[in-house]
């Protein structure tokens, strides 16, 4: 009888997998697959693209098990190791970005100004596939660190994304802040202002 692997943590499928579990690799990719491709498909906004650099980061997760070290942030380590694919793509393509990582002389992320949070939700009146969309737009237009703060918040709290992206906690949460602002401004933009209230 096959053992139920989908009830272990993630440290311990990593665990199964390096003593030669094929299942416990499989439940890791089940697990993760959602969250990480549409992290990867966010950030670089091309679906082939996508496809490739997360067959890539599972190709790398199956070839580099043997260096996980079990501490309890494995999603943490995988969605860092997508994070570095998503660079290296955008290095060979040449693109002319803003580094995710960029900062002024006394270390403040470059974020543009945003509206305090003191009107009527932006959404209400609308569908949820209309929704769905009007965010999907707004976040391609968001800069890419903002972006990429906010698609790693569906799936990870505050904490977890500081540590895999080697912030502050204070950072992080500023610059979370920052984008929800922007989001809200591209949203309002978007749907003019008749349609925000």
């Amino acid at each position: 009888m096959r053992e139920n692997l989908s009830q272990r943590t993630d440290d311990e499928l990593m665990s199964l997998f390096g003593g030669g579990s094929n299942e416990a690799f499989e439940t890791l990719v089940l697990r993760y697959k959602n969250a990480l491709y549409q992290y990867i498909k966010s950030m670089v906004l091309d679906q082939g693209a996508a496809e490739d650099l997360f067959q890539e980061v599972f190709i790398t997760l199956f070839q580099s098990a043997d260096k996980y070290q079990a501490q309890g942030k494995f999603k943490a380590w995988l969605f860092l190791m997508a994070r570095n694919k998503v660079l290296n793509y955008f290095r060979a393509q040449n693109k002319n970005t803003t580094s995710l990582d960029q900062t002024d002389e006394e270390g403040n992320a470059f974020l543009q100004d945003t509206l305090p949070d003191t009107s009527a939700p932006i959404l209400d009146g609308l569908t949820q596939r209309e929704t769905a969309q009007a965010v999907h737009r707004a976040l391609e237009q968001l800069p890419e660190r903002q972006r990429e703060i906010l698609i790693l918040r569906q799936d990870m709290s505050f904490k977890e994304i500081a540590e895999m992206l080697g912030r502050p906690l204070g950072t992080i949460l500023a610059d979370s802040y920052r984008a929800l602002g922007k989001l809200k401004q591209l949203l309002t933009a978007q749907l003019g202002p008749e349609e925000t209230l």
